[in-house]
């Protein structure tokens, strides 16, 4: 292949790296601006529906445009199903751990118990469209294209980076609570994607993680409080323990347990790749 047609190609990945993650933006943007929208939540439910839908059939249709094949984003809904519940499970477990340990440490003290269905319905679905985007975003598209050009390592690392410092601009967003991010979320997130070669996968996983914070636990979803949770709580005590106003994302807590249940993925994921290279 000559360098004319390199320097080709490489434009083209230019363009679908940039334009897709702009496109995605604005659609998963559109429709979370319209879910936020005061008005009964039984109009909301087809409405992030409809969200999904949009959102997960575009992405086909980018895949199809970008790898010039036809693109499945789909398996039997059984295993589509159960890769989203054990998204769901390592969610629960890993911040299910934080905030046992935050208890422990009397950081995290709940206050009353309150649950409002409606509330809990509309954060359930908000956090769906939120997690389908992002992770079409953040997996799909710059973690995917980034291992087509640099490999798999490289592009952990920097969609990592990628995915931290995109929560900078965030109410009580620090360097800190950014590279808190992504040494812990945007590392399993990229890992479980590939490990499970679904994006189902860091999908419950980022569905899970915001719905269980800020509408189980009552914390802050990176900086931004949730009203009516099920647990009305506050945090109180240093703010490497808390995360400060950011939350118990940026705790130390979470960084630890994290970078364990990263640890564990990275040596399944590298198990898995030594025993299809041995068979």
């Amino acid at each position: 292949m000559n360098n004319k047609r390199n320097k080709m190609d490489f434009y083209e990945w230019i363009c679908f790296f940039f334009i897709g993650i702009v496109c995605f933006l604005f659609i998963m943007g559109f429709f979370e601006a319209i879910l936020m929208m005061d008005y009964t939540i039984y109009a909301k439910i087809p409405i992030a529906l409809v969200a999904c839908g949009v959102l997960l059939l575009s992405f086909r249709k980018f895949l199809v445009l970008y790898t010039r094949v036809k693109a499945k984003i789909f398996t039997t809904p059984q295993h589509d199903v159960k890769i989203l519940l054990t998204g769901w499970g390592v969610s629960f477990l890993f911040f299910g751990t934080i905030m046992a340990s935050l208890y422990c440490l009397n950081v995290y003290q709940p206050q009353k118990i309150n649950c409002d269905i409606q509330n809990q319905l509309y954060g359930w679905l908000l956090f769906a469209v939120v997690g389908i985007g992002e992770e079409i975003i953040c997996r799909g598209i710059a973690f995917r294209l980034l291992c087509d050009r640099i490999g798999m390592t490289w592009a952990l690392i920097l969609s990592a980076v990628i995915f931290g410092f995109a929560h900078i601009f965030n109410d009580g967003a620090t360097v800190w609570s950014a590279l808190a991010i992504a040494v812990t979320s945007g590392w399993l997130l990229g890992v479980a994607y590939v490990y499970h070669q679904s994006l189902w996968a860091p999908i419950g996983m980022h569905w899970a993680w915001n719905y269980l914070e800020g509408y189980v636990f009552g914390c802050p979803v990176s900086g931004a409080f949730i009203q009516h949770p099920i647990i009305m709580s506050r945090l109180v005590g240093p703010t490497w323990l808390t995360g400060g106003t950011f939350g118990p994302e940026a705790s130390v807590i979470a960084i630890l347990i994290g970078v364990a249940i990263s640890l564990y993925y990275t040596l399944k994921l590298k198990q898995k790749r030594h025993n299809q290279t041995t068979t």
